[in-house]
């Protein structure tokens, strides 16, 4: 974000644009801009929002705080100076203006203030910083330009961001009336100043970053609390906007004195054709259009109040919510979330604390306080860090599927074995048991998550979030099967061989040839199982750049093999088992570990991950129209698809060529019908965008 210019008020009348801040010298405009601000010196350094520290440092101005030392038992009563660059040969100037008091910005107010005295003066100025509509709303009409609003439609459309500026001077008032005084006594009657542009720059990671997103058929939503046609217009540029699609703007209008609230949906060929009496109202549906929604705050919340019908609407198909204060933001993702979406959100200041804390996934893009709310905080300010936590995400969430199908296969493998052997009286050995626990499970689950996320594009479908699911529990239902099948072939072909005895039980001992045919293959299962389970992209790379596991499979594959075809006899000894006479069975186990290895395989990438999800479960889920309660999004666009909605109007609540008396109006309805309608507390996204993006 960078300076990008002043637009200085006279006589009801804007100048023209000024972009050296030394022309200003001895305007009112410029002593705001070096005062109106929440700036501190930290080690010599100007700390604060960026906006702010943009501003000041465009005036060339110094900040100067009161040096209070450590052993002093109270704080000096000393303001904060900002003073004017030396040299300027402006003798009627003042050089000093000390910072008096402070009202914080608040995004439910959308704006801020600073009361100031300056050198030699008797008087308090209050300095007003926020939204143009806020401080127009507050400032005297006599003061407010009657071209405001065309002024500030050409700016915020090519995207700049636009803040106003008002100033009140508080006559004879006190320094201890000043501190007791209530904000809304203060900030009333502002002589409107002007308006400070500011140029947002599109960060370079950001079209990419969109582009990626898109590509993975990722919803984007940006939570701004800019204006409205800046956020349009950087929404356009950044990608979220595609070309061909239609920017539908949603307004309501709240009920007043009897008349019932009313939406308002316009799209800009529509303003294009509006009658200048403004009494055609010719309405048409977009229907099929490819289309997405943009409101503000203040129409999010008098639809939440009156048409809640509408919020599951507004939100499948909304892309840009602007001027949304903190708790609109939060109630936002929530009602996302209710949608069945999974929610990731970036923000970098105090005022995404809530919506990061409530989203799934929160992604701070600063260490100050928005770093505290959510469980990410991003090294770059900027939005590359988005794919990166989708990838890991995906690649965990696959992993841990995994390792769950793998555990229970697990289970059911050595359960199998022991079913099996008890038709003969005979079972796994102690140490054959610990062997398969430590030397195979153990091992294997340690290194199974070692697996890194796959680098390549994102997919469009996520990994499956429930174990329990269809398709998880066929995959265990094929491999069990083969599983038992294999088993149960090396238990009845071992008793084939004219070699072959009946197992005599011993005490202590369960040595037989069922017993070495069973458990062997079953250790070559376990192996197979590892790597069927172990899933590569797209969620995660290959197993074999997974060096760790590679080289414990291959290990654990070698040992098994020499304890199946040439073990030593203090091995036989030690693990309870006899081995067989003739080598042509120990062939057999091998090829029967083999035929499994591929079978498992073939099962697990292409009956499971190929044919059963992507062909059958896609087309029953198509044919059956069925939608779980995590997917009432997909049902609410179904029902957008069939009808012709939004009803696009040309009845348009305020004129684009409003006069300032008419834009004033609507501001002042909405704010008293908020204090009737929710009283006080009225004061808010898949990721927010907006500021991140510049």
């Amino acid at each position: 974000m960078d300076m990008w210019g002043v637009l200085p008020v006279d006589d009801r009348r804007f100048q023209a644009a000024v972009k050296d801040m030394a022309l200003l010298s001895r305007e009112p405009l410029q002593l705001g801009m070096a005062s109106c601000h929440s700036l501190t010196l930290i080690n010599g350094a100007l700390s604060g929002d960026p906006l702010d520290v943009k501003m000041f440092e465009a005036t060339g101005w110094k900040l100067e705080e009161p040096e209070v030392a450590d052993q002093e038992k109270y704080d000096l009563i000393v303001p904060t100076i900002v003073k004017s660059p030396a040299g300027r040969g402006h003798d009627e100037l003042p050089s000093e203006i000390a910072l008096v008091h402070q009202f914080q910005f608040s995004s439910t107010l959308q704006r801020m203030s600073v009361v100031t005295r300056e050198l030699g003066s008797q008087d308090f100025v209050l300095y007003c910083k926020g939204s143009p509509e806020m401080v127009v709303s507050l400032s005297r009409p006599e003061t407010v330009p009657e071209e405001l609003n065309v002024t500030l439609q050409t700016y915020t459309e090519q995207g700049y961001r636009v803040i106003a500026l008002g100033r009140r001077t508080l006559a004879e008032t006190s320094y201890t009336k000043i501190q007791r005084m209530r904000r809304e006594d203060m900030e009333k009657d502002l002589e409107f100043l002007g308006m400070i542009v500011l140029e947002n720059r599109l960060k370079p990671e950001t079209e990419p970053v969109i582009g990626v997103l898109k590509a993975a058929h990722l919803k984007i939503v940006m939570i701004t609390g800019d204006n409205i046609l800046t956020a349009v217009s950087v929404a356009k540029e950044c990608g979220i906007f595609s070309p061909g699609e239609t920017v539908v703007n949603v307004t309501a209008v709240p009920a007043v004195k009897g008349t019932p609230a009313r939406v308002f949906y316009t799209s800009p060929k529509d303003l294009m054709a509006v009658i200048p009496n403004g009494q055609h109202d010719v309405e048409a549906g977009i229907g099929q259009e490819c289309f997405k929604l943009a409101l503000t705050g203040k129409t999010w919340a008098i639809i939440r109040d009156s048409f809640p019908e509408l919020v599951p609407r507004l939100c499948t198909r909304g892309a840009v919510f602007a001027r949304m204060s903190s708790d609109q933001k939060q109630q936002l993702v929530q009602e996302l979330q209710g949608l069945g979406y999974y929610v990731a959100m970036c923000g970098d200041g105090a005022n995404d604390c809530g919506a990061l804390k409530a989203a799934h996934v929160g992604i701070s893009l600063s260490e100050a306080e928005s770093s505290v709310a959510s469980p990410f905080t991003s090294k770059d300010a900027n939005i590359s860090c988005v794919p990166k936590v989708i990838r890991e995400g995906r690649a965990a969430l696959s992993t841990s599927s995994g390792i769950f199908k793998f555990m229970v296969a697990y289970a059911l493998t050595e359960f199998i074995s022991c079913i099996i052997l008890y038709a003969v009286e005979s079972n796994l050995f102690d140490l054959q048991f610990l062997f398969i626990d430590i030397c195979l499970i153990v091992n294997f689950g340690f290194f199974f998550g070692k697996t890194r996320a796959y680098a390549g594009p994102l997919v469009r479908d996520p990994p499956l979030t429930s174990l329990l699911s269809f398709i998880p529990l066929t995959s265990l239902t094929l491999h069990v099967t083969i599983i038992t099948a294999v088993q149960l072939g090396a238990f009845f072909w071992v008793r084939q061989f004219p070699w072959y005895s009946d197992y005599k039980r011993i005490p202590d001992s369960y040595a037989c040839y069922e017993n070495y045919a069973v458990y062997c293959v079953s250790l070559f299962q376990y192996i197979a199982s590892a790597v069927a389970f172990s899933q590569g992209k797209p969620y995660r790379k290959e197993i074999y750049t997974n060096v760790a596991l590679m080289i414990s499979l291959v290990i654990m594959t070698l040992i098994c093999a020499y304890k199946t075809m040439y073990p030593a006899q203090w091995i036989t000894d030690y693990f309870g088992y006899i081995q067989p006479p003739a080598f042509d069975f120990k062939v057999i186990i091998l090829c029967l570990a083999v035929s499994h290895f591929v079978l498992v395989v073939f099962a697990e990438d292409v009956l499971v991950n190929y044919v059963l999800a992507k062909i059958i479960r896609p087309m029953w889920k198509k044919k059956a129209g069925l939608t779980t309660n995590e997917e009432k999004f997909l049902a609410v666009d179904r029902e957008l698809a069939a009808e012709m909605w939004p009803p696009v109007t040309t009845e348009l609540p305020i004129k684009l060529n409003a006069s300032v008396t008419e834009l004033r109006a609507p501001l002042d309805t909405a704010e008293i019908h908020f204090r009737a309608e929710r009283g006080p507390e009225s004061s808010l996204a898949s990721h927010e965008m907006a500021d991140q993006a510049l």
